[in-house]
């Protein structure tokens, strides 16, 4: 019987261990995807930052482009002379 009784105690020990370590790969887990969601966060804001950026040099180019065209006649010369 205290055969049975050290067996007993040997299997609860070793599952509260196991159980244990569960919990750390749990929280370790956590932390893993909490770092890699902050970091992927991170990129697509670089990400979007520079696609504002390349979206405010076209608006600038096309604003340049509207005031270089305002200056011209407003009609084509072919029909001005008309």
């Amino acid at each position: 019987m205290s055969k049975r009784f050290v067996k007993k105690e040997e299997v609860e020990k070793q599952l509260l261990e196991i159980f244990q370590l569960i919990e750390q790969v749990d929280e370790k887990m956590g932390k893993v995807i909490a770092e890699v969601i902050e970091e992927r966060y991170e990129q697509n804001q670089m990400q979007l930052d520079q696609l504002q950026e390349q979206l405010a040099n076209v608006e600038r180019r096309l604003h340049r482009a509207d005031a270089e065209h305002e200056t011209e006649l407003p009609f084509p010369s072919k029909l001005y002379f008309v």
